[in-house]
């Protein structure tokens, strides 16, 4: 069998991910039902899903835009994952933004409760700026399409 590319499987699970997502039966309004939903997806799917959307809302818009669209209820799954992959810097970064909006340490449901329904001041926005700016800078040391697609590749061997 023919080794598929990092970006085709990458692309294939995201698509999948997405798919699934799509033709779930849930309430968007609410952090639970769509947390069940993507905790339902296969392990890789939920991978791909988590990452692909990280960087998709900082480069995007920035780590305001990724928590403004709750996808920062997902933000502790994504430091493990994005561990796990060995994208270690940013994982850091993410962990660091995490800091910003939620200095009190709030933990697992109440953590996603206030950040589904999280308003950033403009104090979070320009903190957050300078991770946006440190995230960008991973670009080129950092590449989390063949880290991603590495780790998932050693998967499915």
């Amino acid at each position: 069998m023919e080794k598929i590319s990092n970006r085709a499987l990458v692309s294939r699970l995201f698509t999948s991910a997405n798919q699934r997502l799509e033709g779930a039966e849930y309430d968007m309004e609410s952090w639970t039902q769509w947390y069940e939903v993507v905790q339902q997806l296969t392990v890789p799917e939920k991978m791909v899903y988590v990452i692909v959307r990280l960087n998709q809302a900082v480069t995007n818009g920035g780590f305001s835009e990724f928590y403004e669209s709750s996808f920062g209820i997902f933000a502790p799954e994504m430091v493990h994952a994005l561990n796990e992959i060995k994208a270690l810097d940013s994982a850091e970064i993410l962990s660091a933004s995490m800091r910003i909006i939620n200095p009190s340490g709030l933990l697992d449901e109440k953590y996603k409760e206030f950040v589904f329904e999280l308003t950033l001041s403009e104090e979070q926005k320009a903190q957050l700026f300078s991770q946006d700016v440190r995230y960008d800078q991973l670009q080129d040391q950092e590449n989390l399409e063949d880290l991603l697609g590495d780790y998932l590749q050693k998967m499915i061997q």
